[in-house]
């Protein structure tokens, strides 16, 4: 600790070097975080999902068609089933929005019981159940466009012929890993505009969310209810809650790959940049090293000093990056990215603690070769030479 305010002076030397190489390391470590939080997250979601023992009953021939609402009654009615609750697609404008936000037509009595992750206080549920026309939208969402309860949200319907004029009546809230950016609303409201509008997507539940007894019944009740409808003209396939989800990652093909590489090359473009400005500093400072040497530093002592140099600047612009990233995925609005995954997006701290790691060996490996020449470096050879 006694040779910190000699490091923090020579990282402060040449301040606008200093700070451009920061910035340099916070840009590239914002977007390092970012890839990795996407890894990260996905991996996170999905063993939480594990845990809730969910199940999600799709049309076999895929989500472009969807499930009859009929099928509801006669999942719920087999055995080992908690709960069901159909989950219909709305994927309306909200004012000047190009791209929607989640919305979903569903069974007001069961939703939350599927979803059991998700609270909502008992008087905003009542409120809700009461109201055909009503909904629940989740924290996040409701804070970042200012909704409160009473507010009216209307939806310019584009994949429905219809358009929804809903009043918030509650607000959700859940864990962090949780997606607290839907809406929910009474399926009947939908369908029951769907039947005025004599559309042929009237009746129909889109998907149907199942909540089993245990986790332990899986795996015969995703059997059971495959089977249960495979002669009919509306055949089903059932897949975990964590198989679904997985469905849209690979929509973007191998992602994990993508992501390590492009970090990977980051990652040396930034010990390139880092090392280049810290040999550039070592270069200007020669002579200084020398005195330091000549009054008794060991070769040790100014290695460690270097170092340590280096990886002030590189941790300081990690945190700055790292940080920056958790901050506006936290508490900014990223509604604009139409990536599957990101409307519940978040940077784990798990993921902060990572890149925040990667900050230091970059620091660490940009200030290997400059440490070393400089420990190696005579007295005499440093003392006459002009810089």
């Amino acid at each position: 600790m006694k040779f910190l305010p000699y490091i923090l002076k020579n990282v402060l030397r040449n301040k606008l070097r200093s700070v451009f190489t920061g910035l340099s390391i916070a840009v590239s470590l914002f977007l390092v975080t970012v890839l990795y939080a996407y890894i990260n997250m996905q991996d996170e979601v999905g063993k939480e999902s594990e845990k809730y023992a969910r199940i999600v009953v799709t049309a076999k021939q895929g989500l472009m068609f969807p499930v009859p609402i009929a099928h509801l009654d006669k999942v719920r009615a087999m055995q080992g089933v908690k709960a069901a609750s159909p989950l219909a697609w709305f994927g309306g404008k909200y004012k000047d929005d190009k791209i929607p936000f989640a919305q979903f037509a569903t069974d007001t009595s069961a939703i939350f019981t599927v979803l059991d992750e998700f609270t909502v206080p008992p008087e905003q549920l009542s409120a809700w159940q009461k109201d055909r026309s009503g909904c629940v939208v989740g924290e996040k969402i409701a804070r970042k466009r200012g909704w409160t309860f009473g507010d009216k949200v209307v939806l310019k319907g584009d994949i429905y012929p219809v358009n929804l004029e809903l009043t918030v009546d509650g607000i959700y809230d859940g864990p962090e890993s949780s997606d607290r950016e839907m809406l929910f609303y009474h399926y009947e409201y939908l369908d029951e505009l769907l039947k005025q509008a004599r559309s042929q997507l009237a009746g129909n539940a889109g998907t149907i969310f199942v909540k089993a007894q245990s986790a332990d019944m899986l795996p015969s009740l995703m059997t059971q209810i495959q089977a249960r409808f495979a002669s009919s003209d509306s055949p089903v396939r059932a897949v975990t809650e964590q198989a679904f989800r997985q469905m849209f990652t690979e929509m973007l093909g191998n992602v994990r790959a993508y992501i390590r590489n492009v970090a990977l090359a980051v990652v040396v473009s930034l010990v390139c940049v880092a090392g280049n400005a810290m040999a550039m500093s070592l270069r200007e400072r020669t002579r200084e090293v020398a005195v330091l040497k000549a009054i008794g530093f060991s070769r040790t002592t100014v290695m460690s000093l270097v170092l340590f140099e280096a990886m002030v600047i590189a941790v300081g612009g990690g945190l700055v990056g790292t940080l920056g990233a958790r901050a506006l995925f936290t508490f900014g609005d990223i509604s604009f990215m139409a990536i599957p995954g990101f409307a519940a997006f978040y940077v784990p701290w798990s993921t902060v603690i990572f890149a925040l790691a990667i900050a230091a060996a970059v620091g660490l490996a940009s200030g290997m070769i400059p440490a070393w020449r400089a420990a190696r470096m005579s007295v005499v050879d440093g003392l006459r030479k002009v810089v």
